[in-house]
């Protein structure tokens, strides 16, 4: 009985502890974002609203990205998702 209720209170901590540290995984729209200030430091991103983002760049009218068509295309594969990603900042690029 008393090697039951130690298992028990180590499971429970084991729990917590993983509770505790478990974070969610990021979102889309903060793997897009990240992908543009990698390419483009010197951009802002901002996220306005889920699946919508407004990217500032310096010296140059702001653009909006919609992620949602984005994440559909990185859910079919590494190919599909680098083609779209790669599109989108070409777009994002000086004029």
């Amino acid at each position: 009985m008393r090697v039951f209720s130690k298992t028990k209170y180590l499971l429970l901590a084991g729990f917590f502890v993983l509770a505790g540290c478990g974070q969610a995984p990021p979102s889309w729209d903060k793997l897009i974002a990240g992908k543009i200030v990698g390419q483009f430091p010197n951009y802002t991103v901002t996220v306005p609203s889920a699946g919508q983002l407004i990217v500032e760049r310096p010296g140059m009218p702001s653009k909006n990205v919609e992620v949602g068509p984005i994440a559909l295309h990185c859910q079919r594969g590494p190919k599909d998702c680098n083609y779209v990603v790669e599109q989108m900042l070409l777009e994002l690029r000086d004029p």
